[in-house]
């Protein structure tokens, strides 16, 4: 990882991973510089291998959805169920800071690799299981689970949508990526605790808690009043989106009676600020839709959207345009920032020849963002782990 973050050097992560959750845990702790061993079944790999869209030659290729969450990793095949290859494993956990499981529940049990039985042989060893409902047990607990299944039973779905249409589905991997991040925080929490106890601990990071967790504010809200959060109308908070008059839109919140004084002087309409049905927060949101809304639209009919945008936070009030995706690939901000960053793999290229650019780890240190390192080919570092395990098994 050339010019890339190093503040995880020298801590080795040995993942038993697939799909997305436990692979975008692990690519955060790549791109903090931690040395990652993928562990990938024999001759058919992390089943995001072979997703569209890819890109590269069609013996050879490079899928998307891999390479998204697999940069600057080593790849090794292990058979779980054959004795050497199990062997290759436990040599591997010997020398390892930290194991990552997103397998199904009890498959470590399955090949007598539970936590337990780990801790007792390396107890310096965090392990991080992430499964859908935990690993204490309770009537869900052997339950299969994916990101959808998960939106829609932490309630996510339930708060998306048009209000008398179905539950809705976020576009992205959002409670897989939410149990990696919190996956990966309980692996840095449990290292610093290390450093302390010079024990490890184990991790139990369910998706179903963390999913729920992040339904915060509509928890907090059911708690307080005993309402029931759903699509549709925020009570309690005016927050929405108007068109300007170019057909963009303009999203804005206006949670303070303060911020509510900037928009009805950028609107140039102060005497809004004491209209009967507009003076609390309460009122905005109840009145967000048939009067607020179209009071934002009528004063925008003549601007774009950027134009209505600018003119919002001039006058102290935060607005921005919804952007599409392509907007936001294409933006000034982020390339500043330096989010995305090449493809480390001459599969990854336009037509063009230009590498393709996936966002890293979203954070600086010191100044400085991660450099992922390449998207592994399947078994790409098996000589260095077996063979390795095979000089140590020599006579």
């Amino acid at each position: 990882m050339a010019d890339g973050l190093e503040l995880l050097a020298g801590i080795r992560v040995v993942s038993l991973e697939q799909f997305i959750a436990a692979p975008y845990c692990t690519q955060l702790l790549a791109d903090a510089g931690a040395e990652i061993i993928k562990v990938e079944r024999p001759g058919t790999g992390d089943p995001r291998r072979w997703y569209d869209p890819k890109a590269g030659p069609d013996d050879d290729y490079i899928s998307g959805g891999f390479a998204s969450y697999n940069r600057g990793k080593k790849s090794v095949e292990i058979d779980l169920s054959a004795d050497g290859d199990r062997q290759v494993l436990l040599e591997l956990l010997g020398s390892a800071d930290v194991l990552v499981s997103n397998l199904r529940p009890g498959s470590l049990e399955r090949q007598g690799l539970s936590p337990a039985q780990l801790r007792e042989k390396y107890p310096r060893l965090v392990i991080c299981e992430i499964s859908g409902f935990g690993r204490t047990g309770g009537p869900y607990a052997n339950w299969p689970a994916f990101d959808s299944v998960i939106q829609g039973m932490s309630g996510l779905s339930s708060l998306i949508g048009d209000h008398d249409g179905p539950p809705g589905l976020a576009p992205m991997g959002t409670m897989d990526l939410l149990a990696g991040v919190y996956a990966t925080l309980g692996i840095l929490t449990a290292l610093v605790g290390r450093s302390t106890t010079g024990q490890g601990s184990y991790v139990d990071a369910a998706m179903y808690d963390i999913g729920a967790a992040f339904l915060e504010r509509p928890l907090t809200l059911h708690e307080f009043t005993g309402e029931n959060p759903t699509r549709g109308i925020d009570v309690f908070s005016p927050v929405g989106a108007f068109r300007a008059g170019d057909g963009g839109w303009v999203s804005i919140v206006i949670p303070t009676d303060e911020m509510w004084r900037r928009c009805c002087a950028a609107l140039g309409r102060p005497g809004l600020e004491t209209d009967p049905e507009l003076d609390t927060t309460l009122k905005r949101a109840e009145h967000m839709a048939d009067r607020v809304v179209p009071l934002l639209e009528e004063w925008a009919s003549g601007k774009s959207g950027e134009e209505a945008a600018a003119a919002l936070r001039e006058a102290g009030q935060p607005a921005g345009v919804v952007q599409t995706v392509a907007d936001v690939r294409a933006c000034q901000q982020l390339a500043h920032r330096g989010l995305f960053t090449p493809v480390d793999d001459e599969r990854a290229r336009r037509a063009d020849g230009t590498a393709l650019g996936l966002p890293r780890l979203p954070l600086l240190f010191d100044g400085h963002g991660a450099r992922p390192g390449a998207v592994p080919r399947l078994g790409a570092d098996n000589d260095e782990f077996h063979a390795s395990h095979s000089a140590k098994a020599a006579p």
